[in-house]
């Protein structure tokens, strides 16, 4: 038989360990169908079933445990040989979405800088998820559900309604958000959804108008409408009086911004990013 490549060994292995394929298609930064099928090629190609599929995950066949000794040792030694061509790299690449890249990570990368000087942080922005097996990148920050993460999130999003300060009017009560046009971003309309129902609203009564995500929070400073605030995302906005927002029905969302490792161990500099980001987001 083949031998299996190291993206489908660690579909395996993190499939394995958080028992469930959504939440391994995002820790391996690859669709669920993608996953379930690598899966289910590995399993044609040794013969046994790996997985006992149940309702709400995965849990390992006898067959399954053995396997993943063996696949858990090669990728070590795999990351192992990484980490030591790349130990001395002083170069920490960095993936997530634009808004987040523009209104959080950017502005507070100066002072990971002055206390790094000799430490490179290349930040790309993608809407869409990127592999990190594949060692272009160090580390990514990504939007997730709570649900389907088995860590604690980097950045817990709360949602509330925000517009600009120097609106002449005045929102006091979520009802009087539906007298107003909604902006939102244009690819993620759960939000304005999940805030609606969080409140009592009904979702059906709402027009929302999508926007760049880029550009939401430009559109809502300028008095174009009531945007969706994410809280990170507009705390700079809301801190410095450009925003303001509907504060009393602030909404925990269930999703937050994840912290995403790959497998292999990091390098010097990406430690020292990972524990700043840690401290930038929770100290």
């Amino acid at each position: 038989m083949h031998l299996p490549a190291p993206r489908t060994l660690q579909a395996f292995v993190a499939a394995a360990r958080l028992g469930s394929l959504a939440a391994a298609s995002t820790r391996v930064a690859m669709s669920v169908p993608a996953l379930s099928r690598r899966l289910a090629a590995l399993e044609k190609a040794l013969g046994v079933r790996l997985f006992e599929r149940l309702p709400r995950g995965v849990v390992l066949t006898d067959a399954g445990e053995r396997y993943l000794v063996h696949a858990v040792a090669i990728l070590e030694r795999l990351e192992v040989a990484a980490a030591e061509v790349r130990q001395d790299s002083a170069t920490v690449r960095v993936t997530t979405i634009p808004s987040l890249a523009t209104r959080w990570l950017l502005p507070r990368l100066p002072d990971f800088t002055a206390r790094n000087p000799d430490i490179h942080v290349d930040v790309r922005t993608s809407i869409t998820f990127e592999r990190l097996d594949g060692g272009e990148y160090d580390l990514a920050i990504r939007l997730a559900p709570d649900a389907e993460m088995a860590m604690a999130p980097l950045l817990p999003i709360h949602l509330l309604p925000v517009w600009s300060a120097g609106h002449s009017f005045a929102i006091d009560r979520p009802a009087e958000i539906l007298r107003h046009v909604l902006l939102g971003p244009d690819h993620r309309p759960e939000f304005w959804q999940e805030w609606l129902g969080g409140v009592g609203l009904d979702r059906s009564a709402a027009r929302i108008r999508g926007i760049d995500p880029l550009l939401l929070y430009e559109h809502a400073v300028s008095g174009a409408g009531v945007a969706i605030g994410l809280e990170p995302l507009v705390s700079g906005l809301l801190n410095d009086g450009r925003l303001t927002g509907l504060a009393t029905h602030r909404l925990r969302s269930a999703r937050s911004f994840f912290l995403l490792e790959p497998l292999r161990p990091s390098t010097r500099a990406g430690c020292l990013l990972r524990d700043w980001l840690w401290r930038q987001a929770h100290g």
